[in-house]
């Protein structure tokens, strides 16, 4: 058996990189297919398409976080050696994942049944929509049982090897989705595509799963109930986060496909594209910090813990603010340049444009938090921080169905929905909680969080907002040259007005030592 190694910064900083990478190759392949998939399917088509990729997402819910829990419970058995455990985790984690197969199967056949009477969508696409979701719902319950192998390589901190096969199979996936959509193949295609790459990305990450621990088995004998309700216990708190996420994220589709219609979803969907993109780059970077927060949780090294969380949240800002910004001043030239030939003036102005600014600030206060979540998800004290986003996400999906029922504000009203939750709770309650939790005094978080990012941001800030005076971009060249030297900025001004010489020695001799050992 292949002894877990010890985190280190090294470790760290190479996976955080790895899955930065991956996130940024996903979003730039994503943003060029959205347009092709307009210019290839249509508007309303392509509503149809996002809402059941909207539906299926909900399939993660399913694990009842059981994924975080085997991430945790891997790296520890390989640190005691103890085989047993090993077999007890992956056969009663495979055990359960074949039970859910089952369960996601028979959902799927209940929504392709009663979709065309549940969401508004166009008589003459009630068929497709409906062996679209017969046709992903097969494919993503096969997959189902092999979902444990990811969380094992996380586990193992081998994101390098999950990205590796996530960037093989996007290319391959891509370049399928091209070909069969030029050749006049539509939504069923498209799913069968989509659907069996899952099944090939969850076959490819069990081989290298299985190469990396030796001693694997799987047996019915090694199926552990006792072990299935801890792991759960453990995993539930992280489904009550992951869960508000989703909510967040995917029930905004959903409405608008409810009382709305499927036409208007692909709008809001456009928005929520660039904010979700900035999630994903969080999430990311924060992905590393819970195995080592693990580690210093069980050495008891609570003052490198909350250093950890000062400097986690500062990068993270680091990454949000200037974002943010540009989102805010640009979004609608950035959005004029993307897909401005697919919508009128007045609906990237008046809807896309204000709901992306909505989104783009609620969100930031949202991840503001997530480095904090995964440090808490390390020392395995993070129930409260689920509960809390759980509730926001109900009073996001109340709000939100409000303003479009009653109050009749459409798009930029189901924004807001989102936006007011996100302010108060992740922008007071959260904050609160966690700073009472790791022994943070609000003066020093303030002090070595805030306002070291806020001071290294300010240089790009001034510089987006002048640009966009004298010179808004109008082509992606001109958006290409505002990103590359506000980034630029960002990263000298953060290194001199930001960064410690402690930190800037830290990552100083990160950097020399991987040129020097390359």
């Amino acid at each position: 058996m292949k002894s877990q190694k010890v985190t280190t910064a090294k470790r760290l900083i190479h996976n955080t990189i790895s899955n930065i990478v991956m996130r940024l190759v996903t979003a730039v392949v994503n943003f060029c297919l959205i347009g092709f998939f307009l210019d290839k399917l249509g508007v309303n088509i392509y509503g149809v398409w996002i809402l059941v990729g909207s539906i299926f997402s909900y399939r993660d819910m399913l694990s009842m976080g059981l994924n975080s829990s085997i991430n945790r419970h891997i790296p520890v058995c390989l640190a005691h050696g103890d085989k047993a455990g090993i077999k007890k985790v992956i056969s009663t984690a495979l055990f359960f994942y074949a039970c859910l197969s089952l369960v996601l199967l028979t959902a799927s056949v209940l929504v392709s049944r009663n979709i065309g009477a549940w969401f508004d969508l166009p008589p003459e696409l009630s068929h497709s929509a409906a062996v679209l979701v017969l046709t992903v719902g097969f494919c993503y319950s096969a997959a189902m049982p092999l979902q444990l192998f990811n969380a094992i390589l996380s586990g193992l901190q081998r994101y390098d090897i999950v990205n590796l096969v996530l960037f093989a199979v996007l290319i391959i996936r891509t370049a399928l989705l091209v070909a069969f959509l030029s050749w006049g193949y539509g939504l069923v295609t498209m799913g069968l595509i989509f659907g069996l790459s899952e099944v090939g990305i969850r076959l490819m990450l069990f081989i290298f799963a299985r190469r990396l621990i030796q001693h694997f088995s799987i047996s019915l004998k090694n199926v552990d109930f006792r072990l299935l309700k801890e792991m759960l216990t453990y995993g539930f708190n992280t489904l009550l986060y992951t869960m508000g996420a989703v909510l967040i994220y995917k029930t905004s589709d959903i409405i608008i496909g409810v009382f709305i219609s499927t036409a208007e979803v692909p709008k809001f969907f456009i928005a929520v594209t660039v904010v979700l993109f900035l999630s994903q780059l969080v999430q990311s970077f924060s992905a590393a910090i819970k195995p080592a927060a693990s580690d210093l949780d069980a050495r008891n090294d609570r003052r490198r813990l909350q250093e950890m969380s000062f400097l986690a949240q500062k990068y993270i800002l680091l990454l949000l603010i200037p974002s943010v910004c540009f989102l805010v001043v640009m979004g609608r030239d950035f959005l004029s340049i993307w897909v401005g030939d697919k919508f009128t003036p007045t609906v990237i102005t008046e809807e896309l444009g204000v709901v992306l600014t909505i989104l783009a600030v609620g969100h930031s206060i949202r991840l503001s938090q997530y480095s904090n979540f995964m440090v808490l998800v390390g020392i395995g004290d993070h129930k409260i921080f689920g509960v809390f986003t759980g509730i926001m996400a109900v009073l996001c999906i109340v709000l939100s169905i409000i303003s479009v029922t009653v109050l009749d504000m459409g798009l930029v009203g189901i924004a807001w929905a989102n936006f007011l939750p996100m302010v108060f709770i992740s922008g007071i309650a959260l904050p609160l909680y966690f700073n009472w939790k790791m022994g943070i005094a609000f003066r020093e978080n303030l002090l070595r969080v805030w306002w070291p990012s806020l001071r290294g941001c300010l240089p790009s800030i001034v510089v987006i907002c002048i640009w966009k005076q004298i010179a808004a971009p109008d082509s992606w060249m001109k958006l290409g040259a505002v990103v590359a030297i506000a980034g630029g900025i960002t990263i000298i001004s953060c290194w001199f007005l930001s960064m410690s010489k402690t930190e800037q020695g830290r990552l100083s001799g990160i950097i020399f030592r991987r040129k020097a050992s390359g």
